[in-house]
């Protein structure tokens, strides 16, 4: 009776595992990410608090299921901010979500941003997102990586002005 229960309870996790591979049909190429918005929450002492807004986009047939995401923002090169969620959310198929999370940066992660700023190495802010998406009920991640670049355009001088 014992050896039956054990048959039957491998049959049964054989049968789930099944189900759970054929929730993707193939590998899942990775989702597309970029940065949509930034915006500063709270500020404290040691810490800043930031609301980002990431465009997900999804270039698979099929619907991704996020479970979770984390990831890294970087600014000129330098660590700027990261975070987690657990915020679930689905993106269509050939489709595409913006998510809203939040991050927190340190004090000396901000000095260096104000440094490389004020020494005019960087004419604008290159940024780099990365981080893994979390999908399904297992939790399989995929990888993602973004670059941009936001010009910082020097104020146009009134017509007719003179000197620097």
């Amino acid at each position: 009776m014992t050896m039956n229960l054990v048959k039957r309870i491998l049959a049964f996790l054989l049968l789930a595992g099944l189900v759970a591979c054929s929730t993707f049909p193939g590998k899942p190429e990775p989702p597309r990410v970029n940065l949509v918005g930034l915006q500063l929450v709270s500020v404290e002492l040691f810490e800043q608090r930031y609301q980002v807004r990431l465009r997900v986009k999804n270039p698979n047939a099929f619907e991704l299921p996020i479970r979770g995401i984390d990831f890294q923002l970087e600014i000129n090169g330098k660590a700027f901010a990261d975070g987690v969620s657990n915020q679930s959310v689905t993106v269509p198929a050939f489709g595409e979500q913006v998510i809203a999370l939040e991050v927190s940066s340190s004090l000396m992660q901000v000095f260096r941003q104000l440094q490389s700023l004020e020494s005019g190495r960087s004419p604008g802010l290159k940024y780099r997102i990365n981080g893994s998406v979390a999908i399904g009920d297992f939790g399989q991640r995929l990888p993602f990586e973004y670059t941009g670049e936001l010009a910082l355009s020097k104020p146009a001088r009134p017509a007719g002005a003179k000197g620097l």
